[in-house]
């Protein structure tokens, strides 16, 4: 595209895709395509609209309120033709959630989708998607916030820049091949900063992005099943569903590349797999990904994973306590990150940005991830734990300090404390209080302030909190502590005893009548198995988004009983 600056960016990468295959699919959805000149044509109606608003300016930052869509990744392309920088906004997230991210970001405006502009608090401007002022094409430094929890009660939004979201780029296309004719299946969820790999490594590469009509996939058998039928070549996978996809009977044979991260990966592909896979780390004060696997089928088998080595353009050290420099085999130290790859910086918060983002004595700056590693005797590294509290929630950074300040701040509650729990799906968050506070409350509490990865598994009553011999929480001690006694449940219905004994194999809670499944510590990938279940024990045809529209046992058990009728 003419009047390109001649920076690396996405932006210039993706002029240079219109140009060289103007007639080339860059974005499906169903039976909705846009070619890569319609794509580009599009976003700068946007960008026309942006520059519209008051207070635009160069480097501003517009907030982007989208369902996942073509529509959304138009919005971006746009934000960047108008020289702003972009904060995607989930519609998932609660009013409250979204309240607090746009206090904290300070956005011109707001993009929002059609039905969506009043869930944007008084006072923020919002905009429609479209105008006819020319678009400018030389983006700021700036090209998106991420919001990801934050320890001190409130998220913190990481700033990244476009050259750092360049070099993602460019190191994707050359080490996995993406160009015209690869088609990538788009999975990612809205508020996982895996979604900014996905989506623009794809069409900085003229590849074919293909986004799935359903609002929410976490079945590994319907990913499966979209992967064929849609003929996706390359896909990223947040760790939980790739391992799902290879317990499968049948993977998905067409499938050439499966890209996984955000959690600490437990198995290899099985023997036969189909596709190449690369298991990869990185913070997204680090763009997406820091270092990257060989593919794991052709790895060592024994324990864990890799995680890799530094992509290209990121530099990696390990540390001892004292700053010391690790480099021997197998002793862990905190991974250091330096290089290309960096985040500006935490959004207005220019004193958590020096903690974090220090620099060495050469002027080099090194982000602290807090996460210990140690390196392999072939020059690889492993993930062994956390240094801190923070933990990963199916591909999300979760600080629990976050989620016990929201609980604190319910009437009744006098004491909290919140512990990762290990489980199949990676683990999740277990909420101990005590106090007079009822669970219910709580929840209600926490729904219309948290997200729904936040929102913990288990909520349990104690008598007293347990402590260690220097008074402090034992948190380690937590989930054997005894809770305090509840009151007998009623009886159930036939079908809901046996939907209750399903639903309690997968949280670990015996459900009553009214008590619903993402209540008692059901989340959306325990969701799909909890169909799966169903679907088998009573032998009907039941969709996914069934437990979704009815959660709650007698109203899911009353849906089943019309799928068993519906059958006979």
């Amino acid at each position: 595209m003419q009047g390109i600056v001649n920076e690396r960016t996405v932006v210039r990468m993706l002029g240079a895709i219109v140009d060289a295959h103007p007639d080339v699919v860059a974005v499906e959805c169903g039976e909705q395509k846009l070619t890569y000149r319609q794509f580009w044509d599009a976003a700068a109606a946007v960008a026309g609209r942006i520059r519209q608003a008051e207070g635009h300016r160069s480097g501003c930052l517009v907030g982007l309120l989208f369902e996942r869509g073509i529509e959304g990744i138009v919005a971006q392309l746009g934000s960047w033709l108008a020289g702003a920088a972009y904060l995607p906004l989930d519609p998932a997230l609660p009013d409250g959630r979204v309240e607090a991210i746009l206090r904290d970001a300070r956005p011109v405006a707001v993009l929002a989708q059609e039905g969506l502009a009043g869930r944007v608090p008084a006072g923020v401007p919002v905009l429609d998607s479209t105008g006819a002022a020319p678009a400018s094409v030389s983006p700021a430094p700036l090209a998106y916030v991420i919001y990801t929890s934050g320890s001190t009660g409130t998220p913190k939004g990481v700033e990244v820049g476009h050259a750092g979201l360049a070099n993602l780029v460019s190191w994707h296309r050359e080490t996995y091949g993406t160009r015209p004719g690869v088609r990538v299946g788009a999975f990612a969820g809205l508020g996982f900063d895996a979604t900014v790999w996905e989506v623009w490594a794809a069409l900085a590469s003229g590849a074919t992005l293909v986004l799935p009509t359903e609002r929410l996939i976490v079945d590994s058998a319907v990913i499966a099943e979209f992967i064929e039928r849609s003929a996706i070549t390359h896909c990223f996978l947040s760790t939980p569903l790739a391992e799902q996809l290879f317990a499968l009977p049948a993977p998905p044979v067409g499938l050439a590349v499966l890209l996984t991260g955000g959690d600490r990966l437990r198995v290899s592909p099985p023997a036969g797999f189909p596709a190449a896979v690369f298991n990869h780390y990185g913070p997204t004060e680090a763009t997406v990904v820091t270092t990257a696997s060989a593919d794991l089928r052709r790895c060592p088998t024994e324990g864990a994973p890799v995680i890799g080595r530094p992509i290209a353009g990121a530099k990696v050290r390990l540390v001892d306590a004292d700053g010391v420099e690790v480099a021997e085999p197998g002793v862990p130290g905190e991974l250091l990150i330096g290089g290309d790859v960096l985040a500006f910086g935490y959004r207005g918060d220019p004193e958590l940005t020096g903690s974090k983002f220090v620099a060495d004595q050469d002027e080099n700056r090194w982000y602290s991830s807090g996460d210990l590693c140690r390196w392999t005797a072939d020059g690889e590294l492993e993930f062994v734990e956390r240094r801190d509290a923070q933990v990963s929630i199916r591909g999300h950074r979760v600080e629990p300090a976050e989620v016990e300040q929201e609980i604190l701040a319910v009437p009744g509650v006098d004491q909290t404390a919140v512990v990762h729990v290990p489980d199949q799906d990676g683990g999740s968050l277990h909420a101990f209080f005590c106090g007079e506070a009822e669970p219910g409350d709580i929840r209600a509490a926490l729904t219309g302030r948290l997200p729904a990865y936040m929102l913990p598994t288990g909520l349990h009553r104690l008598v007293a909190m347990p402590l260690t011999s220097n008074g402090k929480i034992d948190r380690k001690a937590l989930p054997d502590t005894p809770v305090a006694a509840a009151a007998e449940p009623s009886p159930l219905g036939a079908t809901e005893a046996r939907i209750a004994e399903i639903w309690s194999e997968l949280t670990g809670n015996l459900p009553r009548s009214g008590d619903s499944f993402f209540e008692i510590g059901g989340h959306s990938l325990i969701a799909a198995r909890a169909v799966s279940r169903t679907r088998e024990q009573f032998g009907i045809k039941i969709g996914l988004q069934a437990i979704f529209n009815h959660p709650v046992l007698a109203d899911f058990s009353a849906e089943v009983d019309e799928a068993v009728r519906s059958a006979e």
